[in-house]
């Protein structure tokens, strides 16, 4: 029973060897396997021309719209209000020297005749002190003729009562007459020196009854206020029949020919206008210190255009007036304060409104002019274009660019003819076949692009 067991395991085994067997050499057996490429078509993919232009680059900032010049007016004296003007409300535009408020002057008026008064007193006194003055110079002359007469007879008659020719009654009548001169030389010798003084006490008089004068001339004309600038009325304070006290509020006003915005612009962003700076360091380092940075702005070809956010039709000029002295301290950005003349000007209803204090602006800043190669934003992945090159085969190269609004300016990493895809490849792998077709809308949108940037 053992011995049949162990025979039908060995046929089992020799059973399955030959079959291993058998797969072997049917493996060997076959010819060996050719792999086929696989012809795929060409990948249509759009491009553009590249090629380099003269750019102004430019960055944009956002800020609020702020009059030149705020007016608060107010009150030099105290009085009632006797004029206010009709037009005098929120909102109105008036001419410059306008007489806008009228404060009684009655008072006023009698106080600069009384001070016009003490004036011609004062003068008048100056002119007797001075005709005093000269009448004492001539009496101090005459005194002095006389004493030295009297002095000489004196002395002939002390010869004479020496000769006993005279009496001692006589000598002492000529003794008293010199004396009495002496003290007339003396006591005119006194006035002569202390007129002077008063004299000038006098003439500081007459400047204190000047300046009296003058201060109620001047209230005079702080009674009539006019309108320093041509302005827009944005506050009234007062009514007429009003009184009011030195000091006190009256309207405010702000001036309407210019407007400043203090744009507020990410500090990184001034790198690309920097780029333009690198052969001034010397005005630069001239400018900043002398302080005259409105004058290195225009030196370097730095402009500016302002418009309304959020609107693409109006649009001004405007001129780069200075640098904010520090960086914002919540958004750590840095103001430029530009400016706009005549803000009031070409104004056309619904296009393009005047620019108004508290409007919210964009403002772009424009650096100098320089070759760059400009490419459409969209054209850039992942920090790399997508190129064709002269095989019709896709290449992918790194590059560093700027963006400018839907554009890329790049300066170098480019030539001149190379074909940017703009289409997006999925995948895109590098030196896959591509059939290239021109892309004339991106084209033009460069072409339109550059229009507002050179």
């Amino acid at each position: 029973m053992f011995a049949k067991l162990l025979n039908r395991r060995y046929i089992f085994i020799i059973i399955a060897a030959l079959g291993i067997l058998t797969a072997i050499i049917i493996v060997k057996s076959r010819p060996a396997m050719q792999h086929q490429p696989e012809n795929r078509p060409a990948v249509k993919a759009t491009t553009i021309d590249v090629n380099q232009y003269n750019v102004r680059p430019s960055i944009k900032g956002f800020g609020e719209v702020e009059p030149d010049v705020l007016l608060e007016a107010k009150s030099e004296i105290s009085g009632k209000i006797i004029y206010v003007h009709p037009q005098l409300r929120m909102g109105n535009i008036l001419p410059k020297d306008t007489i806008v408020i009228r404060i009684e002057d009655h008072d006023y008026q009698l106080a600069l005749k009384q001070a016009e008064a003490d004036l011609a007193v004062s003068k008048a006194n100056l002119k007797e002190m001075n005709l005093n003055l000269k009448d004492i110079k001539v009496n101090l002359r005459l005194a002095k003729d006389k004493l030295a007469i009297a002095t000489k007879d004196l002395g002939r008659n002390e010869q004479l009562l020496k000769k006993g020719s005279i009496s001692k009654t006589a000598m002492g009548a000529q003794q008293t007459v010199v004396l009495q001169l002496k003290q007339e030389v003396q006591s005119l010798t006194s006035q002569l020196e202390t007129l002077p003084a008063q004299l000038e006490v006098q003439e500081a008089k007459i400047i204190i009854s000047q300046a009296s004068v003058e201060t109620q001339q001047r209230n005079l004309e702080r009674a009539v206020i006019k309108l320093p600038f041509n302005t827009r009325i944005t506050a009234l304070a007062v009514e007429e029949n009003q009184f009011v006290g030195q000091g006190a509020s009256l309207f405010s006003a702000q001036t309407i020919n210019k407007v400043l915005i203090n744009a507020q612009f990410p500090l990184e962003q001034f790198r690309i206008l920097a780029k333009g700076f690198n052969h001034n360091q010397t005005l630069l380092q001239d400018a900043f210190n002398n302080g005259d940075t409105e004058e290195l702005f225009s030196r370097l070809g730095l402009s500016a255009k302002v418009k309304l956010a959020g609107d693409e039709l109006a649009l001004w000029e405007a001129k780069v007036e200075r640098i904010s002295g520090n960086l914002d301290p919540a958004s750590r950005t840095l103001g430029v304060i530009v400016s706009v003349d005549k803000p009031y000007g070409d104004i056309r209803p619904g296009v393009k409104p005047p620019l108004m204090q508290g409007m919210y602006t964009e403002v772009i800043l424009l650096g100098n002019s320089k070759e760059y190669f400009v490419v459409p934003r969209d054209a850039l992945h992942e920090k790399q274009l997508f190129l064709v090159d002269e095989n019709n085969h896709l290449k992918r190269i790194d590059i560093k660019a700027e963006a400018q609004g839907n554009m890329l300016l790049i300066e170098n990493g480019l030539k001149t003819g190379d074909k940017i895809i703009t289409s997006d490849l999925f995948p895109a792998v590098a030196g896959m076949d591509l059939q290239a077709v021109p892309d004339p809308v991106r084209q033009q949108q460069i072409v339109d692009w550059l229009e507002t940037h050179q």
